[in-house]
């Protein structure tokens, strides 16, 4: 029986055969965990990769960290697997999807077509559950996602400061939604920092790095979360709240809390100092207008969409129309006036009723309990462990999109898939002991007076 803590091995070589170095072997093991990160900085510096040539190139990006795996695999001379249990209900969705393309749904090129951007998805959990084992990719991985939130950030409120109508300046959009930083859409913007700042916030509030360093890392959460703010989203700025509640309660069951909980009051009060201080126009405005018809007629729209996707999900409730199918399916249920093509029901949950119906959905629930069972397993000793902290950074991370989820379409952008799918694999892949780090041969790039030994 496979347990959570479980690593399936099989020999992959003859007995006859010499296995190939294991210096190759860690080298493979060294450029699967920076492909990641390149892959990821990608996907959302191509504008969210929402454009069909980011999306091919984030797709055949993810094959080839698959298959760089692989060869690793056959270098170290030994087929080796870090179980978790989330691979069960996630090979369950993989054979419901491959039953749909079977013709159990309304239109199979749409199934097909999302089928395999989800198998992009399910590779990059994979290998980040394979890849991110182990205190020293744990934190490198983790403060690359600090120093490119933040970058990130910077240029989006750089770009927001001069007002521009194009991406970095330089690309114009015909998109009819508010732009902001790298991606065409605010909201889609703000559901990117809800998942790349809680690592530089948990990294802070932690034991691991010296009281300089933490400062840098909770300056760095902070202005993340400003951006947030400045984007305007009303979806992004309770999620962001709402990850705060996540965190605290987290928090509250642990004996030294008090130091952390008042370092989150403490931040809460800067933050709102520096939103104070620089005024967003675009959030003063929405305020302002949040009863005008334009704002009631938005929330409005969208509640009837959720409305008009229920009758839906009752005429094909177990296994759905099929995946990808929403756009096709839904003018024939619409009951209000539109000359817009409704792309998304805006509530990722009642799409996912939709398409891959009740029996679907059920997997995704199950996906969602393990990821947070398993990641809090992992989190315990989080102050003083780089996987637990990584862990906890990347569980409250996915809590601030799953939250999103329930008023936008966030998990639908490939670039905020692509992450979520490695912040879960992050989450609950399985820790490695002190003996096996020292054995992986990951190094801190960091100075020494910044980081403390884990106890």
């Amino acid at each position: 029986m496979i347990t959570r803590a479980t690593v399936v091995t099989a020999p992959i070589v003859p007995a006859n055969v010499r296995p190939a170095s294991g210096e190759l072997s860690r080298v493979l093991g060294g450029m699967l965990a920076v492909g990641i990160c390149v892959v990821l900085a990608f996907a959302v510096m191509a504008f969210g990769s929402v454009e069909y040539w980011a999306t091919c190139i984030l797709q055949v990006a993810s094959a080839t960290l698959l298959l760089i795996w692989a060869a690793g695999q056959w270098a170290n001379g030994k087929f080796s697997i870090a179980w978790t249990p989330l691979f069960v209900p996630a090979l369950l969705l993989g054979v419901l999807i491959g039953f749909q393309l079977l013709g159990h749904t309304a239109y199979w090129y749409a199934t097909w077509v999302r089928s395999i951007q989800w198998a992009c998805y399910a590779m990059l959990f994979f290998v980040a559950t394979q890849s991110f084992r182990g205190e020293g990719r744990a934190k490198l991985f983790g403060l690359f996602l600090v120093c490119f939130g933040a970058l990130v950030a910077l240029i989006a409120i750089a770009q927001g400061g001069t007002e521009s109508d194009k991406v970095f300046w330089l690309f114009p959009t015909d998109t009819h939604s508010v732009l902001y930083g790298p991606y065409p859409n605010h909201a889609h913007y703000a559901g990117l920092m809800e998942m790349l700042l809680p690592m530089a916030l948990v990294l802070g509030l932690g034991s691991l790095f010296r009281a300089h360093a933490k400062v840098l890392l909770l300056f760095a959460a902070l202005i993340m979360a400003g951006s947030i703010f400045l984007a305007a989203s009303f979806g992004g700025i309770l999620s962001f709240v709402g990850e705060l509640v996540v965190l605290a309660i987290v928090l509250l069951r642990q004996r030294k809390r008090h130091r952390a909980l008042l370092s989150i009051l403490v931040l809460v009060l800067l933050l709102s100092i520096l939103v104070m201080m620089l005024q967003p126009a675009a959030l003063q405005e929405r305020l302002e207008h949040a009863q005008s018809k334009a704002e009631q007629a938005d929330v409005t729209s969208r509640l009837a969409i959720v409305h008009d996707s229920l009758p839906m999900i009752l005429q094909h409730p177990l296994l759905g129309y099929g995946l990808g199918t929403y756009v096709e399916v839904f003018p024939s249920f619409r009951t209000f006036y539109t000359n817009l093509v409704v792309n998304a029901a805006h509530n990722d949950y009642v799409q996912a009723m939709v398409e891959i119906g009740l029996i679907g959905f059920a997997l995704i629930v199950a996906l969602i309990f393990l990821l947070f069972r398993e990641a809090l397993r992992k989190a315990r000793n989080w102050e003083h462990d780089y996987q637990g902290n990584m862990a906890l950074a990347a569980l409250v991370g996915c809590s601030g999109i799953l939250i999103h989820s329930f008023c936008d379409f966030n998990l639908q952008v490939p670039a905020n898939a692509a992450l979520f799918a490695v912040l879960a694999g992050a989450a609950v892949t399985k820790r490695l002991d002190r003996d096996n780090v020292k054995r992986q041969g990951a190094r801190s790039l960091l100075p020494f007076d910044y980081v403390r030994e884990p106890r």
